[in-house]
């Protein structure tokens, strides 16, 4: 084989394993056990407090929603660093690296539309909000006592403007 076809083949290789990569990363997170930091928990924890953690007294949903995001951060970060090791390894080909850069900045995009909508919904005065965003479909949970059909428009429209995604693909979901 000539140079030529070693190097395209080996930018398949690297695409298809960077493919294969990302698509399972959702499976490694099924698989993974996450023990939260005590420091980050701390406010939920009850006013009397015991030395045992076994006894610690915890508001599970809104325990959920600051386990969601460490792991959403944790997963985000692996993604990054082998997106941005493709990026700076001068063996990746200039189509791999660009396709890298363009899956990085998606990536960041994202983060920060997430960000945006979760705090948007706290500064209106939710306790709790997170988004996913997945296939021209954007999931909001937000934790509230409850929400009227006033507060479920509000909150697509919200979202619909900052995602891009139409009313109708904005799902709500109340959590309490």
């Amino acid at each position: 084989m000539d140079r030529k076809k070693i190097w395209v083949l080996s930018v398949l290789l690297v695409a298809a394993v960077t493919y294969f990569f990302i698509t399972g990363v959702e499976k490694e997170m099924t698989r993974i056990e996450m023990l939260p930091d005590e420091d980050v928990l701390q406010p939920m924890l009850a006013d009397n407090l015991n030395e045992d953690p076994s006894q610690w007294a915890f508001d599970d949903t809104h325990t959920f929603f600051v386990e969601y995001r460490l792991e959403r951060d944790r997963v985000r970060g692996q993604e990054m660093e082998m997106l941005n090791d493709m990026i700076n390894n001068p063996q990746v080909g200039e189509e791999a690296r660009r396709e890298a850069e363009q899956q990085l900045l998606t990536l960041v995009e994202m983060m920060e539309k997430e960000l945006l909508i979760e705090n948007m919904l706290k500064a209106q005065g939710y306790a709790d909000a997170i988004l996913f965003t997945r296939k021209g479909v954007s999931t909001v949970m937000i934790y509230a006592d409850t929400l009227s059909e006033e507060d479920f428009l509000r909150v697509a429209e919200m979202v619909s403007a900052v995602t891009g995604v139409s009313r109708e693909q904005v799902q709500i979901i109340q959590q309490k």
